[in-house]
């Protein structure tokens, strides 16, 4: 394995200007989720070049790709996956790139455009490696992260299956870490999401005579910051789940109130126990505060997300590629999970996988976290990333006794 894992850091050396091109174009055009006309285009036109045939549409607007290498060595036979996301986000980018978005409004600060260059050299690499692996390996392009549901048209589409995928592999940029650090969990990555919406209504009255009506406004505001001790006091400390509003819609005018008042947000969680305990806990909570202040309250919980849970010996590849890869600094063990939604995890739920963090903060510069208006990737993670991603593949499809 020493020998191909030199030529592996030499190729990815070769064609790291590429890769960083490809990025750089694709972070110029951004297209929102169902949108990504242009960039599938770029990415069937690099897979061609790099000599893998015929790579498949996935979903409804057709901008989801999936294509396949079949290793022509001895081996084990097994079959990975590995995808990356390929969409932008609704933001006005400030980030003062010279490579900045030339769409006002649309913007790749969430750092998909450097997962899906990452991927697309990783194609590149493993398409010229095919003499030393067998099985294969599926690459999954996948449109509609942001707005959910691409990953499931990738499912439905049957991807993990003909051949049967043996386990899966994702890489997402942190900027909570720097170039060269590979950052990795055990357990969970991403939380869970539940959408959550609760409708306050009372009877209307002029503000200078309360006691003739009920107040909505006060019944919703209580609701609110009593669900704020649902985590504190109902959660063991050793778990994590929250509650958040992100839009309270209702009321009359200054002078009355009464009026329906509408709560809009999220329930994240990690665990399906903690997820049925918010659940019940949110309703009892709305609707009592709510009766107690004399208000009808009615409550909407619908299930979004899964939580992304990885599988240990899937990362403890990670780690040893990483460890192998002499661009990483050091390998990361993160504290906890991100509380954000990630819908790579319908993917984990038909194979085990892992989703490891590729560290993006230029080394001594400012954090500029993701969904953020100046959300910027160290163009020198992207042959970091390259070469892990590429060397876990290897390990997995080469290796006859770590399963």
């Amino acid at each position: 394995m020493d020998e191909l894992r030199k030529i592996l850091a030499r190729r990815v050396r070769e064609i790291t200007p590429d890769v960083v091109a490809w990025r750089h174009r694709i972070h110029e055009n951004p297209e929102l989720s169902f949108e990504e006309k242009d960039t599938s285009a770029l990415i069937e036109e690099v897979l061609r070049e790099s000599g893998i045939d015929a790579p498949r549409r996935i979903g409804r607007s057709g901008t989801g790709l999936c294509a396949q290498v079949k290793g022509t060595a001895e081996g084990p036979g097994r079959c990975v996956g590995l995808r990356a996301d390929i969409d932008a986000l609704p933001i006005q980018e400030q980030s003062g790139v010279p490579y900045a978005s030339k769409k006002p409004g649309v913007f790749h600060g969430c750092g998909h455009d450097s997962h899906t260059a990452i991927l697309m050299g990783t194609a590149r690499l493993l398409s010229e490696l095919r003499g030393h692996f067998s099985g294969c390996v599926k690459f999954f392009f996948q449109h509609g992260e942001e707005r959910l549901g691409g990953a499931s048209e990738f499912i439905e589409a049957g991807v993990m299956e003909n051949p049967h995928v043996d386990g899966v592999m994702a890489l997402h940029a942190l900027p909570d870490i720097e170039v060269g650090e590979i950052g990795v969990r055990d357990d969970f990555m991403t939380a869970g999401v539940d959408l959550l919406k609760i409708t306050v209504e009372g009877k209307q009255a002029h503000g200078g005579y309360p006691h003739y009506g009920v107040d909505t406004i006060l019944a919703a505001s209580t609701i609110v910051t009593t669900l704020q001790t649902l985590g504190s006091r109902e959660l063991a400390p050793t778990d994590c789940a929250l509650v958040t509003f992100g839009r309270i819609e209702g009321g009359i005018s200054n002078s009355y109130i009464g009026g329906p008042v509408v709560l809009e947000g999220c329930i994240r969680y990690l665990r399906k126990t903690t997820q049925e305990l918010f659940h019940r806990r949110v309703r009892e909570i709305a609707e009592q505060v709510g009766g107690g202040l004399r208000a009808t309250v009615s409550v909407e919980i619908e299930p979004e997300i899964i939580p992304t849970a990885v599988d240990r010996q899937w990362v403890d590849r990670v780690r040893r590629a990483a460890r192998g890869v002499e661009s990483v600094k050091r390998v990361v063990e993160l504290p906890s999970p991100a509380m954000g939604g990630e819908d790579y995890a319908y993917f984990l739920e038909k194979a085990p996988g892992a989703l490891f963090r590729l560290g993006v903060r230029t080394p001594g510069g400012p954090h500029c976290p993701t969904h953020s208006i100046n959300f910027y990737v160290d163009d020198r993670a992207i042959p970091v990333g390259m070469e892990v991603l590429a060397a876990a593949t290897l390990d997995a499809l080469r290796s006859e006794e770590r399963e």
